[in-house]
């Protein structure tokens, strides 16, 4: 993958803005709720307007390399870097994430669904926008998969406090599937950087990069992708979902309420088919060809 190394601040302001909406809002009492819903609104139309700012400024003559690129070290540790970056197939729905918040927003300022607390439910849903925003711009495994499961924490709460009659049911077997498919990624990530460590030519730092990973991941061996793959498309699948990994979305659908199902429909639906065209197939192209047949026959069954 071609990558512009410019560093640029505008993709962490997009992404964690809605966070210092949260703070400002711990800080007002839970009773001014026309303050919260002014709070929650505004900071969701400034992130939108970095949105905006990153859409002009993006350079769509090289929509195939990573632009607004930006890496510092994070987790020492496990080789783990803050590495964010956005190209012609991610900008779309990073702007998309910010469009459908301030949506979400406008609406819930005469529609806070039972049993009210605004100050909660407003909270939620700025950190539910940071998690989408992080997951689109992330170009490290490891901080893909916090921002990834970031997300699954407010739409459990919105769909267990706020839902309908039925909603610790559908908030529980939402949990537990993306838990269930988030493990066995997790597991995936960590098998590919230690298969991908041992095949980089000399010289080479390992790390969890997506475009490190992209470069060198072929050289696995096939058996290893394979397995894998196998890892990674489980979590991913339950994200889509596909089949039989779907039945936890009609559940979720009808009891969250209707700004938790605009969101799930519009955006974290997508974040599993995000994750297979950004991460699975290109890093791991022969399995992926090995799985085609069996993901096509899931997807026409589903």
């Amino acid at each position: 993958m071609d990558v512009l190394r410019e560093s640029n601040w505008v993709l962490s302001v997009g992404t964690f803005l809605p966070l210092v909406g949260v703070i400002v809002m711990l800080f007002i009492p839970k009773a001014d709720e026309q303050l919260h819903k002014l709070v929650a609104l505004v900071t969701a139309l400034a992130t939108l307007g970095v949105g905006f700012f990153t859409l002009t400024q993006f350079d769509f003559d090289q929509a195939g390399k990573l632009q607004f690129f930006a890496e510092t070290e994070w987790i020492k540790v496990i080789s783990s870097n803050y590495t964010i970056g956005l190209d012609g197939m991610s900008l779309p729905l990073y702007f998309l994430s910010m469009v459908v918040t301030v949506l979400v927003m406008v609406y819930s300022w005469n529609h806070i669904p039972s049993p009210g607390n605004a100050k909660a439910f407003l909270i939620l849903m700025l950190i539910l926008q940071t998690g989408m925003a992080g997951t689109f711009v992330a170009q490290d495994l490891i901080l893909f998969f916090v921002f990834f499961e970031l997300v699954l924490l407010p739409m459990y709460f919105m769909i267990g406090v706020w839902g309908g009659e039925d909603r610790q049911y559908a908030s529980l077997k939402f949990f537990l599937y993306t838990m269930f498919g988030s493990a066995l990624m997790l597991v995936g990530f960590i098998a590919l950087f230690y298969q991908v460590r041992g095949a980089l030519p000399e010289g080479v730092e390992p790390s969890f990069s997506i475009p490190q990973l992209a470069e060198y991941g072929g050289l696995i061996g096939r058996s290893a992708q394979i397995w894998i793959f196998g890892g990674m498309f489980i979590g991913f699948a339950v994200k889509v979902p596909m089949f039989p990994f779907h039945t936890w979305l009609p559940d979720a659908h009808t009891q969250a309420p209707t700004q938790g199902s605009v969101i799930l429909a519009a955006i974290l639906l997508k974040l599993g088919t995000y994750g297979f065209v950004r991460i699975a197939i290109p890093i791991l192209p022969e399995a992926a060809k090995e799985w085609a047949p069996w993901i096509g026959l899931l997807a026409v069954i589903g």
